[in-house]
């Protein structure tokens, strides 16, 4: 969308000085796990969302936040797990053998791709490249070049 983008810092500044309120955050907690979410926005579209999701507003009970952190170990464990299995596979090692070794020199540098891509769009139609004709001189005629009388 054109126009002037803002950073939520200037917008906040920018507020303040309009006499507006800065938008609010609060942390919300999921009541099943014990995950918090600190920092999200407070106002009434968003918190009607993480209503429907059912977060609750607020840092979770003691409980259930000592309940998730200590689940934190076994999360990190299973994500490495997974990534091994993955990296496991053929199809990760076919992407990987496609892709070629990350340290190896580029094949082709990036003056090449860019003239290989506008040949290709000039080739396909999407780009029309305006035919320059050479300039004929103006013909004259018996009344001078202007058409006028002399």
């Amino acid at each position: 969308m054109p126009g002037i983008r803002l950073t939520p810092k200037e917008k906040a500044s920018g507020l303040k000085e309009i006499g507006g309120t800065v938008q609010p955050f609060i942390t919300w907690h999921d009541p099943e796990t014990g995950r918090e979410f600190p920092h999200l926005p407070a106002d009434a579209p968003n918190a009607a969302n993480y209503m429907i999701r059912g977060f609750r507003m607020g840092p979770a009970p003691k409980e259930l936040k000592e309940k998730w952190e200590a689940g934190e170990a076994k999360r990190r464990a299973d994500a490495v797990e997974r990534l091994a299995k993955v990296k496991a596979t053929a199809e990760h090692k076919g992407l990987k053998r496609a892709l070629g070794d990350a340290d190896q020199a580029p094949a082709a540098s990036t003056e090449e791709v860019a003239a290989a891509v506008i040949k290709k769009l000039i080739d396909l139609g999407i780009v029309k490249v305006p035919v320059t004709a050479e300039e004929t001189p103006a013909e004259e005629t018996e009344a001078g070049p202007e058409g006028g009388d002399q």
